[in-house]
Protein backbone atom coordinates (compact mmCIF):
# COMPACT_ATOMS: atom_id res chain seq x y z
CA UNK A 1 0.00 0.00 0.00
CA UNK A 2 1.56 3.73 -0.97
CA UNK A 3 1.03 6.43 1.95
CA UNK A 4 1.23 9.78 1.47
CA UNK A 5 2.83 12.18 3.95
CA UNK A 6 3.06 15.35 4.06
CA UNK A 7 4.16 18.23 5.68
CA UNK A 8 7.71 16.42 5.86
CA UNK A 9 11.15 18.13 5.96
CA UNK A 10 12.51 17.16 3.04
CA UNK A 11 16.04 18.55 3.74
CA UNK A 12 16.42 17.13 7.05
CA UNK A 13 14.59 14.01 6.61
CA UNK A 14 16.01 10.88 5.56
CA UNK A 15 14.38 7.64 3.59
CA UNK A 16 16.03 5.60 6.27
CA UNK A 17 14.63 7.70 9.12
CA UNK A 18 10.85 7.69 7.58
CA UNK A 19 11.27 3.93 7.31
CA UNK A 20 12.11 3.06 11.10
CA UNK A 21 8.91 5.37 11.74
CA UNK A 22 6.96 3.44 9.79
CA UNK A 23 8.80 -0.28 10.30
CA UNK A 24 6.59 -0.94 13.92
CA UNK A 25 3.80 -1.48 11.67
CA UNK A 26 4.92 -3.45 9.04
CA UNK A 27 6.96 -4.02 6.52
CA UNK A 28 8.49 -1.02 4.83
CA UNK A 29 9.32 -1.81 1.27
CA UNK A 30 10.37 1.70 0.25
CA UNK A 31 10.08 5.31 1.06
CA UNK A 32 10.56 8.17 -1.12
CA UNK A 33 11.22 12.06 0.28
CA UNK A 34 10.68 14.96 -1.34
CA UNK A 35 10.76 18.54 -0.33
CA UNK A 36 7.45 18.80 1.79
CA UNK A 37 6.47 15.49 1.36
CA UNK A 38 7.32 11.14 1.36
CA UNK A 39 5.79 8.51 -0.24
CA UNK A 40 6.21 5.41 1.88
CA UNK A 41 5.36 1.25 0.45
CA UNK A 42 4.34 -0.93 3.01
CA UNK A 43 3.63 -4.40 1.74
CA UNK A 44 0.13 -5.15 4.21
CA UNK A 45 -2.52 -3.08 3.84
CA UNK A 46 -3.15 -3.40 7.55
CA UNK A 47 0.51 -2.15 8.86
CA UNK A 48 -0.26 0.29 6.11
CA UNK A 49 -3.82 1.35 8.08
CA UNK A 50 -2.74 0.95 11.58
CA UNK A 51 0.74 3.12 10.61
CA UNK A 52 -1.70 5.93 9.14
CA UNK A 53 -4.00 5.99 12.62
CA UNK A 54 -1.01 6.28 14.76
CA UNK A 55 0.86 8.59 12.81
CA UNK A 56 -1.17 11.24 11.64
CA UNK A 57 -0.49 14.71 13.09
CA UNK A 58 2.80 12.70 14.43
CA UNK A 59 5.70 15.54 14.94
CA UNK A 60 8.36 14.11 13.55
CA UNK A 61 10.06 17.83 13.84
CA UNK A 62 9.15 19.76 16.46
CA UNK A 63 5.82 21.56 15.10
CA UNK A 64 5.47 20.09 11.46
CA UNK A 65 2.75 17.63 12.53
CA UNK A 66 2.66 14.91 9.57
CA UNK A 67 -0.39 14.42 7.49
CA UNK A 68 -0.72 10.87 7.21
CA UNK A 69 -3.45 9.12 4.58
CA UNK A 70 -3.31 6.38 1.90
CA UNK A 71 -2.06 7.73 -1.31
CA UNK A 72 -4.54 8.76 -4.14
CA UNK A 73 -3.94 7.81 -7.81
CA UNK A 74 -3.29 10.28 -10.43
CA UNK A 75 -6.49 11.83 -11.70
CA UNK A 76 -6.97 10.14 -15.17
CA UNK A 77 -8.16 11.80 -18.51
CA UNK A 78 -7.37 15.37 -16.93
CA UNK A 79 -5.56 18.41 -17.92
CA UNK A 80 -2.67 19.33 -15.87
CA UNK A 81 -2.09 22.78 -15.15
CA UNK A 82 0.96 24.21 -13.35
CA UNK A 83 0.54 27.47 -11.25
CA UNK A 84 3.35 29.16 -9.74
CA UNK A 85 4.00 32.26 -7.57
CA UNK A 86 1.67 31.03 -5.33
CA UNK A 87 1.15 33.16 -2.07
CA UNK A 88 1.32 31.37 1.30
CA UNK A 89 -1.69 32.92 1.93
CA UNK A 90 -3.70 31.29 -0.70
CA UNK A 91 -5.77 27.92 0.15
CA UNK A 92 -5.91 24.87 -2.33
CA UNK A 93 -9.79 25.40 -1.87
CA UNK A 94 -9.62 28.92 -2.70
CA UNK A 95 -7.44 27.84 -5.95
CA UNK A 96 -9.49 25.61 -6.65
CA UNK A 97 -12.92 28.05 -6.39
CA UNK A 98 -10.86 30.05 -9.00
CA UNK A 99 -10.15 27.64 -11.72
CA UNK A 100 -13.53 26.43 -11.26
CA UNK A 101 -15.19 28.81 -12.70
CA UNK A 102 -13.07 28.23 -15.73
CA UNK A 103 -14.57 25.15 -15.46
CA UNK A 104 -14.35 21.38 -14.03
CA UNK A 105 -11.58 20.74 -11.55
CA UNK A 106 -10.37 17.47 -10.74
CA UNK A 107 -7.92 17.58 -7.98
CA UNK A 108 -5.88 21.17 -6.58
CA UNK A 109 -3.63 20.95 -4.47
CA UNK A 110 -0.66 23.73 -2.79
CA UNK A 111 2.51 22.03 -2.07
CA UNK A 112 4.55 25.62 -1.11
CA UNK A 113 4.63 28.41 -3.61
CA UNK A 114 3.34 25.86 -6.39
CA UNK A 115 0.20 24.30 -7.13
CA UNK A 116 -0.65 21.50 -10.35
CA UNK A 117 -4.96 22.03 -10.99
CA UNK A 118 -6.37 18.80 -13.12
CA UNK A 119 -9.03 19.93 -15.10
CA UNK A 120 -11.24 17.78 -16.86
CA UNK A 121 -11.54 19.10 -20.58
CA UNK A 122 -8.62 20.68 -22.79
CA UNK A 123 -11.14 23.96 -23.52
CA UNK A 124 -11.41 24.50 -19.88
CA UNK A 125 -7.71 24.24 -19.01
CA UNK A 126 -6.53 26.91 -21.86
CA UNK A 127 -9.18 29.27 -20.82
CA UNK A 128 -8.45 29.12 -17.39
CA UNK A 129 -4.59 29.45 -18.48
CA UNK A 130 -5.47 32.16 -21.04
CA UNK A 131 -7.61 34.51 -18.01
CA UNK A 132 -5.34 33.21 -15.17
CA UNK A 133 -1.91 33.60 -16.44
CA UNK A 134 -0.25 36.83 -14.41
CA UNK A 135 -3.59 37.97 -12.21
CA UNK A 136 -2.74 38.66 -9.11
CA UNK A 137 -4.01 36.47 -6.01
CA UNK A 138 -3.37 37.22 -2.34
CA UNK A 139 -0.73 39.84 -3.39
CA UNK A 140 1.42 37.59 -6.12
CA UNK A 141 1.27 37.16 -9.63
CA UNK A 142 0.41 33.70 -10.76
CA UNK A 143 2.08 31.85 -13.47
CA UNK A 144 -0.48 29.61 -15.14
CA UNK A 145 0.72 27.21 -18.09
CA UNK A 146 0.18 23.78 -19.14
CA UNK A 147 2.01 21.23 -17.69
CA UNK A 148 4.68 19.65 -19.69
CA UNK A 149 3.65 16.73 -18.47
CA UNK A 150 -0.20 17.95 -20.25
CA UNK A 151 -3.06 15.23 -20.13
CA UNK A 152 -2.74 12.29 -18.17
CA UNK A 153 -4.10 10.06 -20.42
CA UNK A 154 -5.65 6.31 -19.07
CA UNK A 155 -3.43 3.65 -19.07
CA UNK A 156 -0.26 5.52 -18.96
Amino acid sequence: MKISVGNVDGADTTPEELAALFAPYGTVMSCAVMKQFAFVHMRENAGALRAIEALHGHELRPGRALMVEMSRPRPLNTWKIFVGNVSAACTSQELHSLFERRGRVIECDVVKDYTFVHMEKEADAKAAIAQLNGKEVKGKRINVELSTKGMVPTGV
